[in-house]
């Protein structure tokens, strides 16, 4: 979509630039889901993400504080009794890692 600063580009310092991006995806379940975010453009951190569909309604996610290089990011993956087996077979895309074969 484009670039921004979050605060202000006329004083130096004062500003962050950020990337513009958006799309859709549909769900195993047909339903499209909107999504809408910002990114920092030097180092793309993410700062927030806007998600809206109209089986779910709307999910906003902001991000504080972040530590590059995540040792295991695969700890944001759900157990995999917490999910159904086609789920967790598409963790990936759901949840942006490489995860492992399931257990059975």
């Amino acid at each position: 979509f484009g670039e921004a600063y979050v605060g202000t580009s006329a004083v130096p310092g004062l500003g962050l630039l950020v990337t513009l991006w958006g799309g859709n995806h549909t769900t195993p379940s047909n339903d499209t889901v909107r999504t809408f975010g910002t990114w920092t453009y030097h180092a793309c951190l993410p700062v927030s993400v806007i998600s809206h569909s109209s089986q779910y309604g709307r999910s906003q996610t902001s991000f504080f504080d972040i530590v590059a290089g995540i040792s295991d990011p695969n700890v944001f993956i759900p157990r995999p009794e917490c999910l159904t087996e086609k789920e967790y077979a598409m963790r990936h895309v759901l949840f942006g890692t490489q995860g492992k074969k399931m257990k059975k």
